[in-house]
């Protein structure tokens, strides 16, 4: 089972939000948070995708934490959001990626 306590490091607390919440927020920049996609139709249609399903997961979340339905706590809200983007890395080509692959190209390197 995947270790849902909160993340080692977590921000220190605003005056006026508990770390707790801090963490969560923290945790709901990192989901929105993604390589911007290669050129590649394929690759805008995939971080599309994982965009979406990113942002259903931190919906379900708030969702439940404005409706008292978070009976684990904020701590394990966060822990959760954290271990489902571990699960679910980007699946498509970055940005970063296509230059690498184009300079290769470039380089001679097609077929290695």
């Amino acid at each position: 089972m995947a270790d849902l306590s909160p993340r080692p490091g977590a921000p220190a607390s605003s005056p006026n939000l508990t770390e707790p919440v801090c963490d969560l927020l923290a945790a709901i920049s990192d989901v929105l948070t993604l390589p911007d996609p290669g050129g590649d139709r394929m690759d805008l249609v995939r971080y599309e995708s994982c965009v979406s399903e990113r942002i259903h997961m931190i919906q379900l979340a708030i969702r439940d934490v404005l409706a008292g339905k978070a009976v684990n706590g904020l701590d394990w809200e966060t822990a959760y959001l954290r271990e489902q983007i571990e699960r679910r890395p980007p699946r498509y080509r970055t940005a970063e990626q296509e230059i690498a692959d184009l300079r290769r190209i470039a380089n001679g390197g097609e077929g290695q």
